[in-house]
Order: structure tokens, then C-alpha cells, then sequence
């Protein structure tokens, strides 16, 4: 399959705006939701949902609906639409390596 000129132009668009992406989570927030789904799935089987990350969240900005529904959002726009995909596609996004 070819790609469009217009085509080509909107991916590397997108993929400039990614790299300058200003994310929700701080990076210690980041390091410590992921720390607590290594656990969780370590104990636990991916059961193909966020219940984890959201349980996460929503502990930690409790008091705030819109900042839960952003940073779920944004976990998903990553590739993050369950516990484990959020593990091994959202990592490296925040750099965390």
C-alpha cells in the first residue's frame, strides 16, 4: 500500500506532535502507576480493561473527574487500552526507561 503525499505529511505531523507532547502525569507519577501495575499483574491476569490504571487514577486525583478522564484518555491515545498494554505501550513514552 501506498501512501499519499498528504497522507505522508499528516503521519509525520502527528508523529512531531507526539514527540513534543506535554504529558498529564509527572514523571514520578508515571514511574509509580506503572510500579503499581507490575505488581497488580503480577498477581493478577490482564483481564483486557483498565481497572487497574483506573483504580490508580482515580486514587490519586480523587477529587478531580476531568483529570481522571484525561490521563485514561491519554493512556489510551498511546496504545494504553488495558493494564498491560498501558504497561508495554505507555512506558516509554514517559521516557522512563
Amino acid at each position: 500500500m501506498s501512501l499519499s503525499k498528504d497522507q505522508k505529511k499528516a503521519m509525520l505531523r502527528a508523529y512531531k506532535e507526539k514527540q513534543n507532547k506535554k504529558y498529564i502525569l509527572k514523571k514520578a507519577e508515571a514511574k509509580s502507576l506503572f510500579s503499581f501495575l507490575r505488581k497488580k499483574l503480577s498477581e493478577n491476569t490482564c483481564d483486557h480493561t483498565l481497572r487497574f490504571s483506573e483504580e490508580w487514577i482515580t486514587k490519586k486525583f480523587s477529587e478531580d473527574q476531568e483529570k481522571i478522564n484525561a490521563v485514561i484518555r491519554e493512556l489510551q491515545e498511546d496504545g494504553g487500552y488495558c493494564d498491560c498494554e498501558v504497561l508495554l505501550n505507555c512506558y516509554e513514552r514517559y521516557e522512563l526507561e
